[in-house]
């Protein structure tokens, strides 16, 4: 299957265009995609029309598929399915989680083995607002100064799953999370930049919704140092802002990116999404 490529920015993202996801990829169009996404973090595939045995056939290809701690907003069925929505059942309770992601965050960070990918696919999408933005942690380790990588390379930081709620979605009044499921996923330690085993490329490894402080500084000193890294990896230039249309499949590289929804909307919204199991980093 031939498939033609449309970068969006420089330093990441691209709209592949000639492929279709309802139906098995040939071998050769499918390492072909694998090429892409490496390349360029994030992969768009418009106007897919695809079921949702069809969504986790061709993200488990890429390996096996993660099922989320937040077990109440899986897809019924389909566990490898978590549901990212503002709406109702017909019983009035929540569809899927309303306000996932609402801050820079790396999809699973705070888990030992982290999520290599995500896959997300559009359903329903609002009129306006809604969007994400994607922003390259490689671009963002290339632009740093020699110094402070030095500095950084040698460095751990604590991620956490309570910290992203605690911090923005409990004073915001978003959904509650039970402490049995923060007490699931203690926090755990990776280090700050990691090499991404397919390109080499290293990457900051930090983001403001998990990394809670750096191991072995004061916390003023990690405070302020997590606060100059957070600032730096989504200056405009590494990043891009995708606007979601309906029936959009978007794949992202969390080795190196991370990404922010906007909560700028106020009608309908629902996105079914897979994530890749990891390895530990080394």
């Amino acid at each position: 299957m031939a498939f033609s490529l449309e970068p969006v920015t420089p330093a990441l993202g691209a709209v592949v265009h000639g492929v279709d996801l309802s139906k098995k990829l040939d071998n050769s169009t499918f390492s072909g995609i694998w090429d892409a996404f490496n390349k360029h973090s994030v992969l768009v595939f418009p106007d897919q029309h695809i079921t949702p045995e069809q969504h986790i056939a061709f993200s488990s290809r890429f390996g096996e598929l993660m099922e989320h701690v937040l077990r109440e907003d899986l897809l019924e069925g389909h566990p490898e399915i978590y549901i990212i929505s503002n709406k109702k059942k017909p019983d009035g309770g929540r569809l899927g989680r309303p306000e996932a992601g609402w801050y820079w965050h790396t999809d699973l960070s705070y888990e030992n083995t982290p999520s290599v990918a995500s896959h997300m696919y559009a359903l329903e999408v609002p009129s306006s607002g809604g969007d994400t933005m994607f922003a390259s942690s490689a671009a963002a380790y290339d632009g740093l100064s020699e110094p402070m990588k030095k500095l950084v390379d040698g460095l751990t930081a604590e991620h956490d799953f309570r910290h992203a709620y605690d911090t923005f979605i409990k004073p915001r009044g978003g959904a509650p999370i039970s402490d049995a499921v923060f007490e699931a996923r203690p926090p755990v330690v990776h280090p700050m930049v990691r090499t991404h085993p397919d390109t080499g490329r290293r990457s900051l490894y930090v983001n403001e919704g998990f990394t809670r402080k750096i191991m072995g500084m004061h916390r003023d000193e990690s405070r302020a140092l997590l606060d100059f890294l957070y600032r730096h990896s989504t200056r405009s230039e590494y990043v891009l802002r995708h606007r979601w249309s309906q029936y959009d499949f978007v794949m992202w590289d969390n080795r190196g990116t991370q990404h922010c929804a906007l909560g700028d909307y106020n009608e309908d919204r629902l996105m079914y999404r897979t994530t890749m199991a990891g390895d530990i980093i080394e």
